[in-house]
């Protein structure tokens, strides 16, 4: 459109007559006219510096900063009170939004963008491979797998594959279970080295390697967690039972799992230790997310109300769905969808012992789906809602990112929970069984168990229930206790007073 068209048009009638209109460029002219199209569009009578930033969309930062220079033109002649909109626009310009990376995998259905699975869930993925990079902390207790036996190698490239196992019955194990399975071994070959013993499993090397880790333990701030022992051992069990080692070595592994497993049912697992000192519940973590969001309105940095919006969008939504470490980083699109006026989850769920991972479908209460929103609308009007919504599904961006466009790394969600909380991610569901047992009793369990993606009691009892929970059971038991024995006193007292009044009677009789 040329600059006559563009003038002919009504918005620019009277504006041609203010003082200064002459000498603005046509280039001017016209990026401003797209602008009033903008506004007009989405009916924004008095626009943000979001919805500055959502008109320049995805142009260049070259580009970004020659747009805002030409809307300041005009405006310094046509409507100078919009002028400090544009130069917070300036100060705070938001960066060009980087790239997600496509889809490679699909899990049955929704799928995750690259960088956000972890590495073992790779299509072509080799337990053997050295990493991509070099890995932060060197390692000092454990060999690296290429040094593992090739027997042993070829076992874990197996079970990574999917292949049958050696014991006729048994179950191939997940991918994360063939990483731990892995990670046991190097410890184990790196401990039977020193030794000048063989690497491959044996009753003494078990014996030795085990009673070596039982006193590193011991040495640990927290001291000994008989789960680390168990795990421990049910790692090299499992590898045991797949590659088909002697039936001595399996049963001795069996032994000390089962030794494990009871020392460490009778021993409080930390989380219920964090939990107690913060005193943490789900509605005080939702009460937080809400105090979070009401601030974002008084703090003046860009950057910071972004950092506020996430973490509140954190606190809120998994407070409400659980979810586990790497199920997290939801994408809109391939794991959160608009249904119905409401944002949805649905994703699958990798449990640890679980090859094929869980369908999870959980739709979000519209009082924490306002969180998404706020992280949707950014610093924009509350017109453009629909429009972002419907842009951000189309381009399948991830939920959380930073400030620059980057999307936030695996580890952002859990990271910043814990430094909100004092409390780790995974202590989530422990809140949720708990307040569940607190506010509907018995039934909380089995109201709860859906959101935290659990199918069976009997792992609810022995990981996630709090003694808390106990105390209040006990707390109710006593006080029915306590009604009753008021009510048989009552009772027994109006008896008593009845009896008295019909003797009384009697005698005057």
């Amino acid at each position: 459109m040329n600059i006559q068209d563009i003038l002919a048009r009504p918005v620019w009638k009277r504006l041609v007559l203010l003082p200064g209109f002459a000498e603005l460029s046509a280039t001017s002219i016209a990026t401003a006219d797209t602008f009033f199209d903008f506004i007009v569009q989405r009916n924004l009578p008095s626009p943000s510096v979001g919805d500055i930033h959502n008109w320049l969309g995805d142009c260049t930062s070259f580009e970004r900063t020659l747009r805002i220079d030409q809307l300041q033109e005009v405006f310094a002649v046509c409507q100078p009170a919009f002028l400090p909109v544009i130069r917070e626009t300036r100060l705070f310009l938001v960066p060009v939004p980087k790239p997600i990376a496509k889809s490679t995998t699909s899990v049955g259905g929704p799928t995750k963008s690259q960088g956000l699975r972890p590495i073992y869930e790779a299509l072509d993925w080799d337990p053997i491979a050295p990493p991509l990079r070099r890995p932060p902390k060197q390692r000092h207790l454990s060999i690296p797998p290429v040094e593992l036996p090739e027997a042993y190698k070829s076992a874990l490239r197996r079970a990574a594959d999917g292949l049958p196992a050696q014991e006729a019955e048994m179950q191939v194990p997940a991918r994360s279970i063939v990483v731990r399975m892995r990670e046991k071994l190097c410890q184990y070959a790196w401990f039977t080295g020193h030794l000048g013993i063989d690497s491959e499993l044996s009753l003494a090397g078990i014996d030795g390697y085990l009673a070596d880790l039982k006193q590193r333990l011991s040495r640990r701030p927290h001291g000994l967690r008989w789960a680390t022992l168990r795990g421990s051992a049910e790692a090299l069990l499992v590898f045991a039972r797949y590659s088909g080692v002697t039936p001595e070595v399996i049963q001795h592994l069996k032994n000390y799992y089962r030794e494990f497993e009871d020392r460490e049912n009778g021993q409080k697992a930390l989380k219920f230790f964090a939990l107690a000192r913060t005193g943490n519940s789900t509605d005080r973590i939702l009460d937080m997310a809400d105090t979070l969001l009401a601030g974002v309105a008084a703090e003046e940095r860009p950057k910071k109300r972004h950092q506020m919006r996430n973490a509140a969008t954190i606190l809120a939504v998994f407070a409400n769905a659980p979810l586990r470490n790497a199920s997290a980083q939801l994408v809109f699109g391939e794991t959160l969808f608009w249904e119905r006026d409401e944002w949805v989850i649905k994703t699958q769920i990798q449990k640890t012992h679980a090859r094929r991972p869980e369908v999870f479908k959980f739709p979000i209460h519209n009082e924490a789906g306002k969180f998404i929103d706020a992280l949707v609308l950014n610093d924009a009007s509350a017109a453009l809602l629909p429009t972002l919504r419907e842009k951000l599904l189309r381009e399948k961006r991830q939920l959380f990112v930073l400030f620059d466009g980057y999307p936030a790394a695996a580890s952002h969600v859990p990271r910043i929970f814990q430094t909100l909380t004092g409390n780790s991610f995974t202590t989530l569901r422990v809140m949720n069984y708990t307040d569940a047992n607190i506010h509907h009793g018995i039934e909380g369990t089995s109201l709860a168990m859906p959101s935290a993606h659990h199918s069976t009691v009997k792992t609810v009892n022995k990981h996630y229930k709090d003694d808390v929970v106990l105390a209040f059971h006990c707390e109710k038991l006593r006080g029915r206790r306590l009604q009753r024995i008021e009510n048989d006193r009552k009772d027994y007292g109006d008896l008593k007073s009845a009896l008295e009044s019909l003797t009384v009677s009697n005698t005057k009789l």
